[in-house]
Formats: C-alpha cells, sequence, structure tokens
C-alpha cells in the first residue's frame, strides 16, 4: 500500500475519534472521560484512583480534575483508604448513580445510531482492523519507550486474538479515551 493512503488512513481515524468524542458528549450529555468515571464507578462500586486512571486510561491530573468537578456536584465523594492512606477511594452518590442511570439509554442510542446502516460483517470487519490498529500502536509505543519484545509479543498473537491492555504511556497526548 502506498505511503500516502497509510497517511491518509491514519489521519481520517484522528478526525472520527473527534469527530465521536463530540457526537458522544452531545448525545449522551458528558464528554467521554466524565463517562468513564461514571461508569467504572457504577458497574464496579467503589474505585481507587489510582485503578480509575488506569482502567479509564486518563492522566491521573486529567482525572483528578474531572474527580473534583463531579465531587462538587455532589455525584461522587472520595475518602483515603482506611488500609493505605495513600490510595484515595472514590464512590458514586445517589445523584452520581441516577446521573447514570439516566444517560445510559442515550449511550446505546448513540451507538446505535452511530452504527445504523452498517451490517454485522462490516462492524465484524471494522472491529477486526481496530483491534489491529490498537495492537499495532501500542508495538510502536512500546518500542519507542524502549521495548522492543513487547511489541513482538502482540503481532505474534495473531489479529484474531485481542491484545492484553497495558497501563498507558504518561505522555498526556497519547492518553485518549475509549468509549465504555
Amino acid at each position: 500500500m502506498p505511503t500516502p493512503l497509510k497517511r491518509n488512513v491514519i489521519q481520517q481515524l484522528s478526525l472520527t475519534y473527534r469527530a465521536m468524542m463530540t457526537a458522544f458528549d452531545a448525545k449522551v450529555g458528558h464528554p467521554l472521560p466524565r463517562w468513564r468515571i461514571i461508569f467504572a464507578l457504577a458497574e464496579r462500586g467503589t474505585c481507587s484512583q489510582k485503578f480509575l486512571a488506569e482502567h479509564c486510561r486518563l492522566d491521573p491530573a486529567q482525572l483528578t480534575r474531572q474527580l473534583q468537578s463531579m465531587e462538587a456536584l455532589g455525584w461522587l465523594t472520595r475518602v483515603t483508604d482506611p488500609d493505605d492512606n495513600r490510595l484515595t477511594n472514590v464512590t458514586l452518590t445517589d445523584d452520581g448513580k441516577r446521573v447514570h442511570d439516566e444517560a445510559t439509554p442515550r449511550r446505546q442510542a448513540f451507538f446505535d445510531d452511530a452504527l445504523d446502516g452498517m451490517t454485522a460483517a462490516d462492524i465484524a470487519a471494522l472491529e477486526s482492523a481496530l483491534v489491529h490498529l490498537e495492537a499495532r500502536f501500542k508495538s510502536v509505543s512500546s518500542r519507542a519507550r524502549g521495548g522492543e519484545d513487547a511489541g513482538k509479543a502482540v503481532t505474534e498473537k495473531g489479529n484474531d486474538a485481542t491484545p492484553e491492555v497495558s497501563t498507558p504511556p504518561r505522555k498526556r497526548a497519547a492518553k485518549k479515551s475509549i468509549v465504555t
């Protein structure tokens, strides 16, 4: 495949991602990073901030800003872990649970709307391509950080295997949220 074509598809992926983020916020009523926090807390209950940063793929400082904002809205509480004062645990309040319950149908409507007109085969092919790209991006990132072997293991699994999720790099630009 010619290099300009490869470059164009990666640029299109970036444009698509930005459009998806804007559409998600408009349809669901919450920016995606905030929604991922709400979703994780609703699904898992109390979580440490450390876990949320890793699970939601957010920079710890970005997570703290989101949590402070949500705490001011009365959607969650944060308390020091009684067993380890280095950790702060986060829990949805009843208001936060209502926010989750009200937004969840809009989230499903967003998925349905976004994929409207695509066949099951189209969706499967897209998912396969995206899983492949995620593995390649992780491999590139790992090699750039000096872990030559880490990226090799992902590609040796083949396209059918979902690569293991690793802790994202510390660079802010590389930490994008994923839709849940």
